[in-house]
């Protein structure tokens, strides 16, 4: 048994609410206590829906049931000295990343959890950050 925690970005919520199969697969073959989600990509789902006004009430409800069946993770202080480092360490090498992505990075690596995304192009800069793409993996 995988005793691994997964701290899925925006882009794999996103998945999981259009109902992508690989996606579904994924989060219903592991337990909801080793899924997690940042209060960073809480944010971001936030303002992708306050974008798109018309599609709240379509989506409210399937994100909300999701997010209340998981757990939400703080953004804390050694979560922001984690990012900084990185994003320095990014920065010197020429290969920075978003700075929402560095702030999930760093909640990520603080813990060692597996960062779950299909944006593997600019996660894939990170040292030691551990990935998956449940998008385009089949089991």
């Amino acid at each position: 048994m995988n005793n691994d925690y997964y701290l899925l970005d925006t882009c794999t919520v996103s998945d999981f609410v259009r109902g992508h199969p690989n996606v579904l697969e994924r989060i219903n073959n592991i337990s909801p206590h080793f899924l997690v989600v940042s209060s960073i990509t809480i944010m971001e789902i936030e303002y992708g829906l306050k974008l798109n006004p018309g599609r709240v009430q379509q989506l409210e409800t399937i994100i909300n049931d999701f997010l209340e069946s998981i757990h939400i993770l703080a953004f804390e202080p050694e979560d922001a000295r984690i990012a900084a480092d990185l994003r320095v360490t990014l920065r010197r090498q020429g290969t920075p990343i978003g700075s929402y992505d560095v702030l999930l990075a760093g909640c990520a690596l603080q813990r060692g959890f597996i960062f779950v995304t299909s944006n593997l192009k600019e996660f894939q800069r990170v040292p030691r950050l551990k990935l998956e793409n449940w998008r385009d993996e089949i089991l």
